[in-house]
C-alpha cells in the first residue's frame, strides 16, 4: 500500500503533501444509514470526509510509536 497506515479503525493516507488525509473507517449502519464512529467530519452519506494530519500524528496518536527512534510509547 506505499506510504498508507490501515489499521482496524482509521487509515491513513500520504498523498503526498505535509499533510496526508487520516480517515475514520470503523462504521455502523442503522435504519438504512451508515454511521462513522468517533468522526466529528462525516460527509452527507454518513462515511468520515478525512481530516489533514502529519504522518508522524497519526504515528504518534494512533500507533504509540515515536517516528524518530521507531519504539513504543511506555
Amino acid at each position: 500500500m506505499g506510504k498508507s497506515i490501515i489499521l482496524p479503525h482509521v487509515r491513513y493516507i500520504d498523498n503526498g503533501d505535509r499533510k496526508g488525509m487520516m480517515f475514520h473507517s470503523q462504521v455502523v449502519s442503522s435504519q438504512g444509514r451508515c454511521y462513522t464512529l468517533g468522526c466529528d467530519k462525516m460527509d452527507v452519506s454518513g462515511l468520515c470526509a478525512g481530516h489533514k494530519m502529519s504522518r508522524r500524528e497519526f504515528l504518534e496518536r494512533y500507533c504509540g510509536v515515536e517516528p524518530e527512534t521507531g519504539t513504543h510509547k511506555e
